[in-house]
């Protein structure tokens, strides 16, 4: 759960406060990430601690990403998770 905290934010740096906002800890992962359009593929965008939801489905996963690992259906929405997730891994 993030929350605001003082002792994190006097330790961190300008840019680190205007970007978090001031937040800090672990966001609440959601179950399904909808992906900026409208995709009617059941499944898409769930977590890949789930089963696979179909067999077009491509799981999603950056090293070091604050994303998790995801399932995507295999047109434009698996581009936009692959994006999602190497954004979330700049530290």
């Amino acid at each position: 759960m993030r929350e605001y905290n003082r002792e994190a934010r006097r330790t961190a740096t300008q840019a680190q406060v205007a970007w978090n906002k001031g937040l800090t800890g672990e966001p609440e992962a959601r179950e399904t990430r909808p992906v900026g359009r409208d995709c009617v593929t059941p499944g898409c965008g769930q977590l890949a601690e789930l089963p696979q939801p179909a067999a077009h489905m491509v799981r999603v996963e950056e090293p070091g990403s604050r994303e998790p690992a995801r399932w995507y259906c295999a047109q434009g929405c698996a581009g936009y998770g692959q994006a999602l997730a190497e954004i979330r891994a700049i530290p």
